[in-house]
């Protein structure tokens, strides 16, 4: 049994799709989910097993062209969220197009908070925009009213 992963990225907000990239069916669009596809090289690093407060990042990486550098900027200027979807299939039961019995092996959600690169690649930072350390909870300020008296030492 010959086994493939092939990975979807999808940039939306709200109820809005901006744009649904997958990297394994090269040079072809596909329909899978009820939506259209299209190829677009990247690669996604950082897709591990842990904790779900553990306010990890994954890295995207897309080819440097000017398509992938307007969606990626106007996802970063807007804080647009992005979905990668990495789904594991049997290729000797085809190949060409996704398959209906595709198991989702990583998932992984997170705000587009980060870009960099050079001339012939980006990378997208995924994660969370709150701060990692320390208490964030927008737009709420502590008081006492919220959290009682606090400790005197």
């Amino acid at each position: 049994m010959a086994r493939g992963q092939s990975q979807y990225l999808r940039i939306f907000s709200g109820s809005t799709t901006y744009q649904r990239w997958q990297s394994y069916y090269v040079n072809s669009s596909v329909s899978y989910g009820g939506a259209v596809w299209a190829y677009q090289p990247f690669d996604a690093d950082g897709i591990t097993a842990g904790e779900a407060q553990s306010e990890s990042s994954i890295s995207v990486t897309l080819p440097a062209t000017t398509n992938v550098m307007d969606v990626v900027l106007q996802a970063l200027n807007e804080a647009r969220l992005a979905e990668l979807q990495v789904y594991e299939f049997d290729t000797i039961l085809g190949n060409s197009t996704p398959q209906t019995g595709q198991t989702l092996i990583a998932s992984y959600l997170g705000e587009v908070v980060g870009v960099s690169g050079g001339f012939t690649s980006i990378q997208m930072q995924l994660g969370s925009s709150l701060s990692p350390v320390g208490a964030q909870v927008p737009p709420r300020t502590f008081s006492t009213r919220l959290i009682g008296a606090p400790c005197k030492l």
